[in-house]
């Protein structure tokens, strides 16, 4: 029998899912989304990509993702995936702590390049460093520009015979016994209620997902922070810069497609965020006065023609970060044909092509291609989550690592 699955939340990381699914031989698979495509925090993302991450499962993930870019670069209209390289910024003493990862690294053979001081900037021209700074390089690495990404995906799975549902709102879930078979919608254009029926379900709503799980036993436990992002005009040549996860600023900085530089930050909304309703939208977010002030007096040192160059635009979204800083891919417990696809601290658009390949392959298949249990939602079957998520909890609070 022909399968047919309904995914909600229409960001990168459910329509990766779709594009995997449909690339697998599934014909009938309709994404549902509360808004637009891409509204939610995928258009807001920065979109940075290495596969130096710290833990052996993410590094071969994204080692996955970065081909997969890769791919979608070539099969993908009017995308290029900026392989400008990503370079993680820290100080000397986080270097030298940094030994063990490195280790990993290595024996998982994902390549990286280290440079001291003004070595980065002799490669680097746009940047500036300190003698004491150290710079890991992931020459794979770069970033993908949301605006480009999202439409040109969504082509994509559309001429794959995707059905994508707007402006639907996921109000409950249809169950035989403890099977799902389909879902039941809102639709705000139509007025009027939608029944959807599937032999799977995959959830894809990210900073959602426990508002979206409310009628059911079991939650995530998980917190939402802000994040803002800073957009300068045009300069009028190409940048000469990296990607940079900057740890001694806490912030991330990148170019542009468009030679603009892009600066964002978590650190000036440190305490977690809370969504109280399905209607909850990100532009309700308001940005933090001091943010601006941090990112400029933070990288006027580190890229100095930011300095007098005035910014275009900025957004607010969300970050989603469990309480492992570890994303949450695989099937619910005790819930029948029901799979996750979320959570991915500040590195969901790092994570959406591997994370939609690996929740298809839980779908279609019942395992993943790479060891991938660190990501199961059943982790957390004893975990404390009530009590959890009552708490209040700063971001300082939590390991995360960004992008």
């Amino acid at each position: 029998m022909e399968k047919k699955i309904v995914i909600i939340g229409g960001g990168v990381v459910g329509m990766s899912t779709a594009f995997h699914l449909a690339n697998k031989g599934i014909r009938d698979i309709t994404i549902i989304e509360k808004d637009s495509i891409g509204a939610g925090s995928s258009s807001q993302a920065a979109g940075i990509v290495t596969c130096l991450q710290w833990n052996a499962t993410s590094v071969v993930a994204r080692m996955k993702t970065l081909d997969l870019f890769e791919n979608f670069s070539k099969i993908l209209d009017g995308y290029t995936f900026q392989q400008v390289g990503c370079l993680n910024l820290s100080t000397k003493s986080d270097y030298e702590d940094g030994f063990s990862l490195r280790e990993l690294h290595d024996n998982l053979g994902a390549k990286y390049e280290t440079y001291i001081g003004r070595e980065l900037t002799d490669k680097f021209s746009d940047v500036i460093t300190k003698d004491d700074e150290y710079g890991v390089l992931d020459p794979r690495g770069g970033y993908s520009e949301p605006d480009t990404y999202i439409p040109a995906l969504r082509n994509k799975i559309e001429s794959m015979g995707v059905k994508i549902q707007e402006n639907e709102i996921v109000n409950n879930f249809i169950f035989n016994g403890n099977k799902i078979t389909g879902v039941v919608t809102y639709s705000r254009e139509e007025k009027s209620e939608k029944k959807y029926i599937a032999n799977d379900v995959v959830c894809t709503v990210n900073a959602w997902t426990n508002v979206l799980l409310d009628n059911l036993d079991f939650k995530i436990p998980m917190k939402n922070f802000i994040h803002e992002r800073f957009v300068t005009e045009q300069f009028d040549r190409e940048l000469n810069l990296p990607a940079i996860n900057d740890r001694v600023y806490q912030s991330y900085i990148r170019g542009t497609e468009d030679n603009r530089i892009l600066v964002g930050t978590s650190q000036h909304n440190p305490e977690n965020f809370k969504i109280n309703d399905k209607d909850f939208n990100i532009k309700e977010l308001a940005p933090n006065d001091n943010a601006l002030d941090f990112l400029k007096e933070s990288f006027q040192h580190r890229v100095p023609i930011i300095k007098n160059k005035k910014w275009d635009y900025h957004t607010v979204g969300l970050i989603s970060v469990t309480a492992d800083a570890t994303p949450v891919i695989g099937p619910v417990p005790n819930i029948e044909g029901f799979f996750l696809c979320s959570n991915f601290h500040s590195g969901g658009f790092a994570y959406n092509p591997v994370a939609g390949l690996l929740v298809t392959e839980h779908v279609l298949l019942g395992k993943t291609s790479i060891d991938s249990d660190a990501y199961l939602p059943s982790r957390f079957k004893d975990f404390k989550t009530k009590a959890y998520l009552d708490k209040t909890h700063k971001l300082e609070d939590l390991e995360v690592k960004r992008h």
